[in-house]
């Protein structure tokens, strides 16, 4: 493959190399590579869209929720964010039962007893192979989020997806679904998936990650659900999104455990209906509080 550098790419899309070297460092031009100091970009990579021509697909009208922001501190204080959690018996609870939940939202059922078994590092013959896959493939993208201290980027998001369908899809896991955003934000303009992300990471880098840690981690985890990139296990994946978002800023991810589902459906639903959050972000709160409440009884 062919590779240009930033002033080849600057004249051939009439763009300043200052401005594609941001663009690079957002995840925004495909295949950009940093060596050193500079970036080297994939010759045949499309130029990138001018944020002009996203605005139209921007939710104008959201209403973020409030966070009880003392109780959260103190709770923060108490479970550092840091790799002592990858020993935790607790946080691992947490991600099990989790996953355990997300996955029956997403098809795929599996009781406590077996989930444990798998994680365990047992083969449970009666259960496929790609669930023992996805199980531990979410725990060990789940760890390396405990690490990762970066905001996030559409190209992070892809490749921790690659990440999780290791070993179940390995060419494909990269690509977006074909078609349009599952809840469009505006039914008007049914733009493509790829549109669809590039908004929402824009959306993200201008303002959502400026907000207070677990507000923009709902903006974000909201939009993943909206629009669910990829086919396999959008659910899942959303939850793992979430999760780097809050972990960047020092939170625990939530504990979704099992018979929530109505209550995060309604909630969701009301916030990409009308753009009010408070219900879905008081959801996450509390559910992030459960989570705090394991690690303290273990």
């Amino acid at each position: 493959m062919k590779y240009i550098d930033v002033k080849e790419a600057s004249a051939k899309w009439g763009i300043s190399d200052r401005r594609i070297r941001i663009l690079c460092s957002e995840g925004r031009i495909d295949g950009a590579i940093k060596l050193g100091w500079s970036w080297t970009i994939p010759a045949d990579t499309p130029k990138p869209r001018d944020g002009r021509q996203l605005r139209p697909y921007r939710n104008m009208d959201i209403r973020p929720g409030t966070v009880d922001v003392d109780a959260l501190n103190n709770l923060m204080e108490k479970v550092p964010v840091n790799d002592s959690l990858l020993e935790s018996a607790g946080f691992r609870s947490i991600i099990r039962e989790s996953t355990e939940t997300l996955l029956s939202y997403d098809g795929t059922i599996i009781d406590d007893k077996d989930a444990r078994a798998v994680l365990s590092g047992r083969v449970v013959p009666y259960i496929p192979l790609e669930t023992h896959l996805i199980l531990l493939n979410a725990r060990s993208v789940m760890f390396s989020l405990v690490r990762n201290k970066e905001r996030w980027s559409e190209k992070d998001t892809k490749a921790m997806y690659a990440r999780l369908m290791q070993g179940i899809d390995d060419i494909f896991s990269g690509e977006y679904r074909k078609g349009i955003a599952v809840y469009p934000s505006n039914e008007k303009r049914n733009a493509s998936v790829g549109v669809q992300m590039e908004t929402a990471f824009m959306q993200y880098e201008n303002s959502w990650r400026k907000f207070q840690g677990i507000t923009s981690a709902v903006l974000l985890y909201a939009a993943m659900l909206r629009i669910q990139p990829f086919a396999e296990y959008p659910t899942l994946f959303s939850y793992l999104v979430l999760s780097g978002e809050l972990l960047r800023n020092g939170i625990l991810p939530p504990l979704f455990d099992k018979g929530t589902e109505d209550e995060a459906k309604a909630a969701f639903s009301l916030a990409v209906k009308r753009g009010n959050y408070e219900d879905f972000t008081h959801f996450i709160e509390r559910k992030i509080h459960d989570s705090y409440q394991v690690m303290g009884n273990v």
